[in-house]
């Protein structure tokens, strides 16, 4: 009896210890965002630019300024971070959000020496978001200004959830899928930031071509195409001009109905069938008369034409201009026509290069809201 006693005093004690390996949270430095460029002057040297949370503390509990930027420079990425431990204490990747990449350090380097290190730190976060940036580290780290604006890298990641309010945003590439797409040699587009009315924005994005190369720049309009020929789109509007009269079409839900891929002596047709409801948001038609079911079928397919047309366009540019397929309808091909895929995957970009691809888009006004030119109601 006397010994289960002792026993259970001993384990009572040792419950009250605190734990042995632990660290006080003031000696440690939280990283929010990360960037990578060429260090100027140094052609040869990474230049690493590290946001880091800064701790609460009395002088500035109240202070909007929440972080702060650290750079350093290496011979390699975990070189920089070295280098950075001496003038910071116990970095921690747990909390990153956003990886930064220099064009040009992606012209020199590639996408997959540049990420090696993150993707081997067992702390670092696959669903990081990755983005490109033709802004110098210490000028787009020090945006967006004002007394109560955001860190730079909460700033671009927020901006990337904005798909449900515009086309014009590329998908968000974690570095889980950035590390994927570079070990399939899978071309990809990257989201492009940068510094615009002491704001930063995102402004297109790059093709990373076979998940490797720097690529294309790709406009903000040419995005919303990318978006619009997979199904790829949450919300946004589509504005045309019909009849010499601006049209805004708001889209409400966008589903890719099929893709369909078939052969014909190894030579490749894909046909892609898009579908949307939506609702007549502007029209500046003075003879407007949306009660007309006639009317805003005609309307509907104004708008159908014109967005194939472009999307048409778009697709040429991917073939003869790009010649990359960064929306990757080789895995279409893989699952539809497997042995067809595993004698010519080696090849995909001339295999899509010579392609037929057909995009057809079935657009629907549902709503036009309480506005419309009415002399009579249509049956």
């Amino acid at each position: 009896m006397k010994k289960w006693f002792q026993c259970v005093f001993i384990l009572s004690l040792l419950q009250l210890t605190a734990c042995w390996d632990s660290s006080n949270i003031e000696s440690l430095s939280f990283v929010m965002g990360v960037g990578i460029e060429v260090q100027e002057d140094q052609d040869d040297t990474i230049g690493l630019l590290t946001q880091l949370y800064l701790p609460l503390s009395d002088e500035n509990i109240s202070s909007s300024i929440s972080y702060r930027n650290k750079y350093s420079t290496g011979n390699s990425v975990l070189d920089a971070i070295r280098h950075l431990e001496l003038i910071d204490q116990g970095i921690m990747s747990d909390h990153q959000m956003i990886l930064v990449l220099d064009t040009d350090a992606v012209k020199k380097w590639g996408v997959e020496k540049l990420i090696n290190q993150k993707i081997r730190d067992e702390r670092t976060k696959r669903g990081v978001k990755v983005v490109l940036t033709t802004e110098s580290l210490g000028t787009l780290f020090s945006y967006p200004k004002g007394n109560n604006a955001s860190p730079t890298s909460k700033t671009i990641n927020d901006l990337s959830e904005n798909k449900d309010r515009t086309t014009e945003i590329p998908a968000p590439v974690t570095l889980g899928l950035l590390a994927d797409s570079a070990s399939r040699h899978q071309s990809i587009v990257l989201p492009n930031v940068r510094v615009k009315d002491d704001n930063i924005i995102i402004d297109g994005g790059y093709i990373v071509k076979n998940g490797e190369e720097m690529g294309a720049y790709v406009s903000p309009y040419q995005v919303s195409l990318l978006n619009w020929l997979t199904g790829d789109i949450e919300g946004g509007v589509l504005t045309k001009m019909v009849n010499g009269n601006r049209t805004v079409y708001e889209i409400l839900d966008v589903h890719l109905d099929s893709i369909e891929t078939s052969l014909l002596h190894d030579h490749l047709q894909i046909d892609i069938k898009v579908s949307s409801d939506g609702r007549l948001a502007e029209n500046w038609d003075p003879n407007e008369d949306a009660y007309d079911a006639q009317y805003l079928k005609k309307l509907e397919k104004e708008l159908e034409a014109q967005l194939t047309s472009d999307i048409k366009t778009m697709i040429d540019d991917l073939q003869h201009e790009f010649k990359t397929d960064p929306v990757n309808f080789q895995q279409y091909v893989k699952i539809q026509h497997y042995d067809f895929w595993e004698k010519k995957h080696s090849d995909w970009d001339t295999i899509f290069e010579q392609a037929d691809i057909h995009y057809e888009v079935d657009l629907s006004i549902i709503d036009f809201g309480t506005r419309g030119k009415r002399a009579e109601i249509h049956e």
